[in-house]
């Protein structure tokens, strides 16, 4: 697989740190009425990174009268590939907060130098990681009092995460955060005759090696058809809408192939399916100047919620695979 794609989510589960306030504005947080926050983070899964480090240093928020709130995380480190699709880490769980408006959001990273800070393993070894503006953007939020917020921080890496000029960086675009209240997770079940068709066509475009790169490419609603779906790139050709999310397939003990993606934004999707994965550079545009293929369109999605957030939508691709649904499955 090209090195420069790789993808991976953060989400809250299971893990649980707990992190105190900095003591900033002690008077109003005393008086007002307070509220709890907890927030998770999930990756998706890749192959060829074998562990991807994560270095957090402090959670900042600014309130509606201005005053900056900072969480010490105390270099909270977790490897990223251990919390993917429905998974995910708690990076902190019921800190107390006064009720209202926060804005600007978000979670300062260390800088990775290939020593010290965030990092990657790969097949060439260690390598530094630099994260955009040193920082995992989270949006902006309103805390009743007596409530307890949870959000999770989504991270994709095949969109997110780029090799340029010696340094592995990890980019706002492929990320996003979401109210568990209000997102669903997804579970596709692929048609094995749609892997078997999409090598046979194109086996004259197989990586060395013959490992073919099976994706999943996430759409918004407005995409109706195939003709619409543009591979990953900064810019998608006229016409063509770039994918919102960006999963790989894979097979469970069974021999059954699937995918997962967690933490989506409750709503109507669509998804399209190729096995060139590895020949989807993130940054260019492959399916109008190079030699990548969508291959086929799965339909529409309704990701729903559920009662209180994080409904699983099962979803079939082609004939699905016998309606063997979850059994086997990991990550989800």
């Amino acid at each position: 697989m090209n090195t420069n794609i790789v993808l991976l989510l953060l989400s809250s589960l299971l893990l649980v740190s707990a992190c105190g306030s900095d003591g900033s504005n002690p008077e109003k947080e005393t008086v007002s009425p307070m509220g709890k926050l907890s927030l998770g983070v999930s990756d998706s899964p890749m192959s060829d990174i074998s562990h991807l480090a994560l270095v957090l240093d402090e959670l900042i928020m600014t309130d509606a009268a201005g005053v900056m709130h900072r969480y010490d995380l105390q270099d909270m480190s977790f490897n990223l590939l251990n919390y993917q699709g429905m998974d995910s880490y708690m990076v902190i769980s019921g800190i107390d907060l006064p009720q209202g408006r926060y804005h600007d959001v978000y979670i300062t990273v260390h800088q990775g130098d290939g020593g010290q800070g965030c990092y990657l393993e790969n097949g060439q070894g260690r390598h530094g990681l630099h994260v955009t503006d040193g920082q995992l953007p989270i949006h902006d939020f309103e805390l009743t009092a007596g409530q307890h917020l949870s959000l999770t921080v989504e991270i994709d890496l095949y969109r997110g995460l780029s090799y340029h000029q010696g340094q592995y960086k990890l980019n706002h675009d492929g990320m996003w955060s979401v109210d568990n209240r209000y997102m669903g997770h997804l579970l596709g079940e692929v048609d094995p005759q749609w892997i078997a068709d999409c090598e046979s066509t194109y086996s004259n475009l197989a990586p060395i090696g013959g490992q073919f790169s099976h994706l999943a490419y996430l759409y918004p609603k407005t995409i109706n058809n195939i003709s619409q779906m543009a591979d990953m790139g900064v810019t998608p050709p006229s016409g063509r809408t770039a994918p919102s999310a960006v999963s790989p397939m894979m097979q469970d003990i069974n021999g059954n192939w699937y995918f997962t993606m967690g933490y989506l934004p409750a709503g109507e999707y669509r998804v399209g399916y190729s096995c060139l994965g590895h020949l989807d550079d993130p940054i260019a545009d492959d399916i109008s100047g190079g030699p990548y293929v969508m291959f086929k369109d799965s339909g529409k999605i309704i990701i729903e919620t559920g009662s209180q957030g994080g409904q699983q939508t099962i979803h079939e691709c082609g004939n699905g695979n016998g309606g063997h649904h979850g059994g086997g499955h990991h990550g989800g």
